[in-house]
């Protein structure tokens, strides 16, 4: 009889072809005496072996009992590894019509979030990566690959979200959709003011439900709006959208009632104010010779009524609220000299023969200097310590007329200085060659037909009939207003030049069609920004002549390429291109923060071009500027105090 040799049991094992799953391909039974199979040497095998997966325990029985009873346990999976997580964006599955409108409590989407990928483990405890994570908008698609990590989409807005991902309107809205964030856009937008409510009406909502005058008017009230809606507007456009299948865009539903300002007191003057628009002839002409007599009063005369201020009737915003109205301000009229106030302040007499000067709430009789013709080599200059100026003609080249009041031109004034205390009224034109030493000064206002080349700085409103044309050479085409600036006529422009206004400027067209440069300036030049201009001035020709000498790259390279005789100013006037260098970074804060305080205060201001703004206007106020680059049609600018802009609106 043979003796056998003692053997332990024996096992081999096959692994599939990503080693993440392992089976017992080969059994040999113990041998004599030998340790018979057991999961416990199954176990040790595999640590033999360099498994490192975790043995499932059953499974590993289950193959220790077929086995020992001579069957076959090749299909037995007795250990697995790790497999990795797949990543996932994250998405949204619809559950209605995504680009129609949702209502409260309505539930429209669901949102499956996004997943990180996670590496897994082979058998033997090797790293295993994730698949590919897919291209956004593409969950099914993992051959479309992208880097990065899996896209998350936040929930905005209006909208509510419970733990299975159900998203349900909080508002009535429609679904706004980015890579990253779904939110509900309003379906029915308030002004800031709250006088009007807009909407955007559609067929039917998200779900199929078809949208009613009523249950919109029901949508309404859920906003707070309960005054003013537009029932008819509503019906109508509900009708379109369901006619054309398609929303109606912006549909006024709500309006409320605008409050009305009250009047302030005004000053009525009894005698006709020069400078007045002119009137069409019967084929619709205006003749800008004919603009009436100038406001000269007789001894004796009533010259002016005060009426008082009209109380504001307060309007109702969409909300049922009330809209506080302005109360109109009473006007205090001061009275000067050889004025006479009657019946308590409502009527004012002239107490001498002259012309009446009329600013705001001052009312003056002033002495009246009648030139009959000319201001010429016949009459030289003029000059009035007290009381007012009549031209009958043209002030000529190279004169001057002024006055402590009023100076009225019946012709034109050439390249003149006109000097006045009060208002200066040209009927004709002022019409320069841009000579720096020539301009109209006014501490009132200015009214004219047109302007050209000219200088002209008026205390209060600048009025032209037709024109403010400048020059592209001409350093001296400058309008400068403490108030408004005003062109009247029905196609009137502002081409070439700067304007710049304290309260606001009107006009039809502004540059030209070729491109011609063209500033329009918000601000008001008190003397302390035009001390600060003019040293800004005086800096820059220091600067560009620092620039001729020195050069604007290294000043210590400039100084060592100029002859010794010469290095003694040139090092001076490097030293004082630096400081102005630094001096005008300071002006240009100083004056923006001057500028940007005006229009604190003139919180009304703006610049409205009522036809076109041609490229080549530049739009300044605040310290900041906007360039026109394209035609604009129709448009208002005016200064966003809270972001420091300028803002474009339209008319």
């Amino acid at each position: 009889m043979s003796q056998e040799k003692d053997a332990d049991a024996m096992v081999r094992f096959g692994s599939t072809a990503d080693r993440m799953k392992l089976g017992i391909s080969r059994y040999v039974p113990a041998q004599g005496s030998g340790q018979p199979l057991s999961v416990a040497l199954l176990r040790r095998a595999l640590a033999e072996a360099g498994v490192t997966a975790a043995l499932d325990e059953q499974r590993a029985a289950e193959a220790v009992r077929l086995l020992l009873s001579g069957q076959d346990a090749s299909s037995l999976v007795i250990a697995r590894g790790v497999p990795p997580v797949s990543p996932r964006h994250a998405w949204l599955e619809p559950l209605g019509a995504l680009a129609l409108p949702v209502f409260p409590g309505q539930v429209f989407a669901r949102l499956h979030p996004a997943v990180e990928g996670r590496e897994g483990r082979d058998i033997a405890g090797n790293p295993v990566p994730p698949p590919a994570l897919p291209a956004p908008g593409t969950p099914s698609s993992p051959a479309e690959a992208c880097a990065g990590a899996a896209r998350h989409i936040a929930v905005g807005g209006g909208i509510s979200q419970d733990r299975e991902g159900l998203l349900a309107a909080k508002i009535p809205g429609v679904a706004r959709i980015t890579q990253d964030r779904i939110e509900l856009a309003p379906l029915v937008r308030i002004s800031p003011d709250r006088l009007q409510a807009m909407a955007d009406l559609y067929p039917q909502d998200a779900l199929g439900e078809e949208l009613s005058p009523e249950g919109m008017v029901q949508t309404l009230a859920g906003q707070g709006v309960r005054f003013g809606i537009q029932l008819e507007a509503i019906v109508r456009g509900l009708a379109q959208a369901r006619a054309g299948n398609a929303a109606v865009q912006n549909v006024l539903v709500a309006q409320g009632k605008p409050p009305v300002p009250g009047q302030d007191g005004r000053l009525e003057l009894l005698v006709r104010e020069a400078g007045g628009q002119a009137e069409a002839d019967e084929a619709g002409h205006l003749d800008y010779r004919d603009r009436g007599p100038f406001p000269v009063a007789e001894q004796g005369q009533d010259i002016a009524r005060l009426h008082p201020p009209i109380k504001g009737v307060p309007g109702q915003d969409v909300s049922g609220g009330v809209v506080p109205a302005r109360d109109g301000a009473a006007l205090r009229v001061q009275t000067g000299r050889n004025v006479e106030a009657l019946e308590g302040g409502a009527l004012y007499r002239a107490k001498m023969a002259g012309v009446v000067l009329a600013d705001k709430a001052r009312l003056e009789i002033s002495e009246l200097l009648t030139i009959p013709g000319d201001v010429d080599y016949g009459t030289g200059n003029i000059q009035l310590d007290q009381g007012s100026v009549r031209v009958g003609g043209t002030v000529r080249t190279g004169f001057a007329v002024q006055a402590q009041g009023r100076i009225l031109v019946e012709g034109m004034v050439e390249s003149a200085r006109v000097i006045a205390g009060g208002d200066v009224i040209v009927r004709g034109g002022i019409f320069m060659s841009g000579d720096e030493a020539a301009f109209v000064q006014a501490g009132g206002s200015i009214t004219a037909s047109y302007s050209h080349n000219a200088q002209v700085h008026a205390g209060g409103d600048v009025t032209m009939a037709l024109a403010i044309v400048g020059s592209k050479t001409s350093k001296g085409s400058r309008v400068t207003s403490g108030g408004m600036v005003r062109v009247t006529d029905a196609k009137g422009r502002i081409m070439g030049g700067t304007v710049v206004c304290g309260s606001g400027l009107e006009v039809f067209q502004a540059g030209s069609e070729r491109g011609m440069a063209t500033t329009l300036a918000l601000s008001h030049e008190s003397p302390e920004a035009e001390a600060l201009v003019k040293e800004m001035r005086e800096l820059k020709e220091l600067r560009q002549r620092a620039v001729f000498v020195l050069g604007e790259g290294d000043g210590a390279a400039a100084l060592a390429r100029l002859p010794a005789e010469r290095r003694a100013e040139a090092e001076e006037l490097l030293a004082r291109r630096e400081d102005a260098d630094s001096r005008l970074r300071q002006l240009q804060r100083t004056l923006a923060e001057i500028a940007q305080a005006h229009l604190e205060r003139e919180k009304a201001a703006r610049i409205v071009i009522r036809g076109t703004a041609f490229p080549g206007v530049a739009i300044k106020m605040g310290g900041r500027a906007l360039y026109v680059e394209r035609p604009m049609e129709r448009c208002v600018f005016s200064w966003d105090a809270p972001n420091k802009q300028i803002v474009i609106g339209g008319l």
